[in-house]
């Protein structure tokens, strides 16, 4: 099976090397050129653009960071729709809105290519070890071809529904996530500024009706890691991608007129950490506002955090 992969991010490259790994004949494309060279030495085909990459494959995904550059990559001028034949398949991995995904199955249509919105999830072990959960909404035959490629990098695939199903559910499970970190951090500095250890908080907490393994998981990366990522690379858990997310949920809840307290509260900090130009750090580097906020620290004196850098 010819298959296409345009966008080598954080996560899209993972996908594309296990893709390539299965033994499926495969064709990239990324505006950067170091995750291009990585993926021709694991036998992958280079291409100029997305339309390239259609014309050469059956089925094509796109791993993007935003609504625009997702409806840029399928209907530009050399996008995938100027490339693709009728009876192929497109395959939108990314979060984006439903109204986004509806738009270019629309237009897809029109050409006789059928769109799947098929969003993953899953932290840095899942990408690596190929073990992501995918929600797939649109045609279930469509999902059936695609199943063997689906199945190179996820090992749980969920049909959702109709077309924008897989995005919308994507963004209710994104949006929990982000409650559960504003809350988290909320909690944490509370329990500091009333005179508790973060240790104590961690053991009754990890022990009693508070607890998750969600808690558990924000405890370990709130208390143990830099939001700054590695040098010369770009962050795991991005705050410009849960932020944006939660963004998108509330948006969504505001066209279907559904009343969103407890997420649109929950932007808040994430668009203060944005206005604070730390899209590029890691989610949990918004416990500094929360901190700021109170007077009080949780995280160790240890950990870098934009405040001490400007200092």
């Amino acid at each position: 099976m010819k298959v296409g992969f345009i966008g080598l991010g954080g996560i899209g490259k993972p996908m594309a090397i296990h893709i390539a790994k299965s033994g499926f004949d495969l064709t990239v494309t990324d505006l950067r050129e170091p995750p291009l060279k990585e993926l021709e030495q694991h036998g992958a085909r280079i291409a100029g653009n997305a339309r390239e990459v259609a014309a050469e494959s059956e089925i094509v995904l796109a791993s993007l960071p935003s609504n625009e550059a997702s409806e840029q990559v399928p209907l530009g001028p050399d996008g995938v729709l100027a490339g693709a034949k009728s009876g192929d398949i497109y395959i939108e991995l990314s979060t984006i809105s439903p109204e986004v995904v509806h738009s270019i199955a629309s237009q897809a249509a029109e050409k006789g290519v059928t769109v799947l919105d098929a969003p993953v999830s899953g932290d840095l072990k899942a990408r690596q070890e190929g073990t992501l959960s995918i929600m797939v909404g649109g045609d279930a035959k469509a999902l059936d071809r695609a199943m063997p490629v689906f199945k190179a990098f996820g090992d749980k695939v969920f049909h959702a529904g109709e077309s924008g199903a897989g995005a919308t559910v994507k963004l209710v499970n994104n949006l929990l996530a982000g409650i559960h970190v504003v809350a988290t951090m909320e909690a944490l500095v509370l329990g500091v500024k009333g005179g508790l250890s973060v240790q104590t908080l961690k053991e009754v907490i990890s022990a009693s009706s508070g607890g998750s393994p969600g808690f558990d998981i924000l405890f370990d990366k709130i208390t143990t890691r830099s939001p700054e990522p590695p040098p010369g690379q770009t962050a795991n858990q991005g705050l410009h991608t849960l932020g944006k997310d939660v963004k998108l949920a509330v948006e969504l809840a505001q066209s279907l007129s559904v009343p969103l307290s407890l997420g649109s509260s929950a932007l808040q900090p994430f668009l203060a950490g944005f206005a604070n130009e730390w899209a590029d750090k890691e989610f949990w580097v918004i416990m500094e506002i929360f901190e700021q906020m109170s007077g009080v620290r949780v995280r160790p004196p240890d950990l870098t955090n934009s405040k001490e850098e400007k200092q």
